[in-house]
C-alpha cells in the first residue's frame, strides 16, 4: 500500500473499468492518529472554540458540561464519543456541577477509491459515522478505559507502544460506526427534547404540563430543571424563541404587526407588542423602523465592527462564533441572512448569492475585491467601499457615516472615544504606570515579533505605553527564536496564539518544555495571552475593546 500520495485530490476521474462508489466503505479506509490531550480538572474547565484541520474525536471522560460545535451547543455526555469534521470549529466547557475531564484525539482519515488514497470527505463519513453527535459506546467504562490507554501508548517512547495506540484509534472508531442502539435516555435528554418542541411548536398554546409531560417529568421538578439547567424558565425561553422568530418575520417581510403576532403564537396583537417591549427595549414598530434601512456587509467581519458604531444592523454580513463571536453572539439573531467567513473561492460564490436574496439598497465592502466579486455586487445594489486600513479607522468611519447620511454619529463616536483613551491614558501616569510591552505570535513551530495598526493605534500612541522593541513598524511578523526573547526587557508580553490545531498541538508541547519555562518572562509571570478577537480586529469597535481589555491587562488584572 502507498502512502505517498494521500493528499491526491479527487478530482481525477476513476481508472477505466472502475467506477466510483457513492458510500463510503470502512473496509478501504485508513487511520493516522497524529495528536492526543486530556484535559481535566476544574469544574469550570473551559477550552476555547478552535479550528481543527483534521479530524478530532472528543471522547467525554467525566463530569458534566458543553461541547460547543461551531454555533451549536451539545450536552457533554459520559461514555459518548464525539467525531468532528475537518475546517470545523468546537470548545467545550464545564458547567460547574461535577468535575469535568474530557479527551481530544486528531487524526487522518483516508479512504481508498480507484487504487489511490486521499482523505475522506465528512459528507461521505457520514453515511458511516454520524458527525457532530454523540455515539454512546458500551458497555460503560469501556470508552474511558481504551481512552487513556490510547493516551497513555500514544506518548510513550516505546515505538510497539506507539503502534498500539494507532491500533485502538482503530477500534475506537469501529466502536462508534458499530453503533445502533438507541442512546440511554436521561434528564438532559428529556430537556432538549422539552426544547425542542417548544422551537417548532411556539405557534401553538404551550403550557408547562404538556412540557413535562414531554420531558416525562413532574410539572414541578421540571420547572426547577430547567432553570436551574438554562438558567432561565421554560417559559421566557418560549418567549425568547418566539421574539426571536418575530424580529426574523419583521427582517424579512412587510407583514402587518397583527399577522406576525399570529405567526409567533399570539392572539392578542396589543399583548405581544409590550412582551417584546419587555424583551428589547422598544416596540415592534421602533424595530421595523430602526430596521427600514436594508444593508449588507460584504468580505471582512471588521466591516461590522464599523458600522455598529453607526447604530445600524445589516440585514447580510459574515458571522462565525469563532471569527467573530461578540457580532454572532450579541447580534446574529438580527441580521436574517449569515454569510460565511470565506476560505475557499465557492464559499464566496455562495455569500454573493445570500447578499443577492438579502435584497439590499446598499452594500458595505472593502477594496480588495477581485473583479468578478465587484462586478456581481454592483449588479445587485450600490456599493460603498471602505478606504484602505492604512488611512486610519477614523476616515473610514467618517467615510461610512458620510455615504449612511450618519455624519454627525460618526464624529460623536469618535469624539467620545478619543475622550475615554485620553483618560485611559491619564489614569496610567497617575498611577505610575507606563510598562514595555512586547507584542508577540505564535504561528505553528515559531515565535514572531508582531505588531498590527490597532496595537499601534490604541498601546503606542493612544495609552502611550513603551514598545520593548525600538523601530518596530506596523503590521510586521519578524521571526525570532527563545534565546532572542530571552534577551529583550519587557515589563508585559502579549501573545497571540493562532488558533488552528497544529500550532495549539506544538503550543501546548512548548508550555511543558525546560526552554521555554526557563525563559525570564515566563519566570516573572509577564506573559498574557490575548485572543485574536478583538486584537486582529481594526475597526471601532475592536479598539474599543482592546482598551478595556490593555487597561486591564496593565493595571494587574490580567484574565
Amino acid at each position: 500500500m502507498k502512502i505517498d500520495r494521500l493528499e491526491q485530490d479527487w478530482s481525477e476521474s476513476p481508472a477505466p473499468g472502475q467506477e466510483q462508489e457513492d458510500s463510503f466503505d470502512p473496509g478501504r479506509c485508513y487511520i493516522r492518529l497524529r495528536d492526543v490531550f486530556i484535559a481535566e480538572g476544574a469544574s469550570k474547565l473551559k477550552l476555547e472554540q478552535q479550528l481543527t484541520e483534521t479530524y478530532a474525536l472528543i471522547v467525554h471522560l467525566g463530569g458534566s458540561g458543553v461541547l460547543e460545535l461551531g454555533d451549536r451547543q451539545v450536552a457533554m455526555k459520559k461514555d459518548h464519543v464525539y467525531l468532528i469534521p475537518p475546517e470545523s470549529t468546537f470548545g467545550w466547557s464545564g458547567d460547574g456541577s461535577g468535575e469535568l475531564s474530557a479527551m481530544v484525539l486528531r487524526l487522518d482519515i483516508f479512504e481508498e477509491r480507484a487504487g489511490l488514497f486521499a482523505a475522506a470527505s465528512a459528507e461521505r463519513l457520514d453515511s458511516a459515522i454520524a458527525l457532530r453527535k454523540g455515539i454512546p459506546v458500551t458497555p460503560a467504562g469501556r470508552l474511558e478505559k481504551l481512552c487513556r490507554a490510547i493516551h497513555a501508548h500514544f506518548n510513550s517512547k516505546d515505538r510497539m507502544k506507539v503502534w498500539r495506540a494507532q491500533i485502538d484509534c482503530a477500534e475506537l472508531l469501529y466502536a462508534a460506526a458499530a453503533v445502533h442502539s438507541e442512546r440511554a435516555v436521561d434528564t438532559r435528554q428529556a430537556l432538549e427534547r422539552s426544547k425542542a418542541y417548544m422551537e417548532e411548536r411556539y405557534v401553538e398554546e404551550i403550557t408547562i404540563t404538556q412540557l413535562a409531560a414531554i420531558a416525562e417529568l413532574s410539572p414541578k421538578y421540571y420547572v426547577d430543571l430547567f432553570k436551574k439547567t438554562y438558567g432561565a424558565s421554560a417559559l421566557d425561553h418560549l418567549t425568547k424563541v418566539r421574539m426571536e422568530k418575530a424580529k426574523h418575520l419583521m427582517n424579512q417581510s412587510e407583514r402587518l404587526l397583527k399577522d406576525i403576532a399570529h405567526e409567533v403564537g399570539y392572539t392578542d396583537p396589543f399583548y405581544f407588542s409590550r412582551k417584546f417591549k419587555q424583551t428589547y427595549g422598544l416596540s415592534p414598530s421602533q424595530y421595523m423602523k430602526q430596521r427600514s434601512r436594508r444593508v449588507a456587509v460584504y468580505g471582512r467581519t471588521s466591516i461590522l465592527g464599523y458600522l455598529l458604531t453607526l447604530k445600524v444592523i445589516p440585514h447580510a454580513a459574515p458571522l462565525h462564533p469563532m471569527w467573530s463571536n461578540l457580532y454572532f453572539t450579541k447580534y446574529g439573531s438580527d441580521i436574517p441572512y449569515h454569510l460565511h467567513i470565506a476560505r475557499q473561492k465557492y464559499q464566496n460564490s455562495h455569500n454573493l448569492d445570500l447578499v443577492a436574496q438579502s435584497k439590499p439598497e446598499l452594500i458595505i465592502t472593502h477594496r480588495d475585491l477581485e473583479p468578478w466579486e465587484r462586478e456581481r455586487l454592483a449588479g445587485i445594489a450600490p456599493i460603498v467601499e471602505l478606504p484602505d486600513e492604512k488611512a486610519g479607522w477614523k476616515q473610514g468611519l467618517l467615510a461610512l457615516g458620510e455615504a449612511l447620511g450618519e455624519p454627525s454619529e460618526a464624529r460623536s463616536w469618535i469624539a467620545s472615544f478619543e475622550s475615554k483613551i485620553e483618560r485611559e491614558k491619564k489614569r496610567l501616569l497617575e498611577s505610575g504606570v507606563r510598562p514595555r510591552v512586547l507584542t508577540l505570535k505564535r504561528v505553528r513551530h515559531h515565535f514572531y515579533l508582531y505588531r498590527n495598526q490597532g496595537m499601534q493605534d490604541v498601546l503606542y500612541d493612544g495609552l502611550g505605553v513603551r514598545s520593548a522593541c525600538e523601530n518596530m513598524g506596523v503590521d510586521r511578523n519578524i521571526p525570532i527564536s527563545l534565546e532572542e526573547l530571552d534577551g529583550i526587557e519587557a515589563d508585559v508580553v502579549l501573545l497571540l496564539i493562532c488558533r488552528d490545531s497544529e500550532t495549539l498541538a506544538e503550543w501546548k508541547k512548548l508550555q511543558q518544555s525546560p526552554s521555554w519555562m526557563s525563559l525570564r518572562m515566563v519566570r516573572e509571570n509577564k506573559v498574557c495571552q490575548i485572543a485574536s478577537e478583538p486584537w486582529r480586529e481594526y475597526s471601532p469597535i475592536a479598539l474599543d475593546r482592546i482598551v478595556d481589555e490593555a487597561m486591564r491587562i496593565f493595571t494587574g488584572k490580567c484574565p
